[in-house]
């Protein structure tokens, strides 16, 4: 399994609230410090491009609870052109397909929904 996929189920398997990006985000930061998994919170990548967790590694976090499809993929597109960044996992409320991979770069999906069943 690769860091992406551990920190995926780690996510996964946490309940998560969808009532706003800033509870969302605090949910995700506990249970990763929870999981002993070092990451910093709004790492800025570039000039326009600020993603909500960077781990170890590179895994990239980022945390959506109502937001359009399109601009999700967008931004994760965008997040993915970035050197510093080896993998994505999406964590949001929306139903939206990914594909497996962005600019070569694996993308994991984590359903809010799903983890709270």
């Amino acid at each position: 399994m690769s860091a992406a996929q551990d920190i995926a189920a780690v996510l996964r398997r946490t309940r998560m609230p969808s009532g706003s990006e800033a509870s969302l985000q605090i949910a995700i930061g506990e249970a990763l410090g929870h999981a002993g998994i070092d990451h910093e919170r709004e790492k800025r990548l570039g000039p326009a491009d600020r993603i909500d967790f960077l781990c170890a590694g590179g895994v990239g976090i980022e945390a959506k609870v109502k937001y359009p499809k399109r601009a999700i993929y967008r931004q994760l597109e965008r997040y993915a052109a970035h050197d510093e960044v080896t993998a994505l996992i999406i964590v949001t409320a929306t139903a939206i397909g990914m594909p497996a991979q962005l600019n070569c770069k694996p993308v994991f999906y984590v359903s809010i929904g799903r983890a709270s069943l």
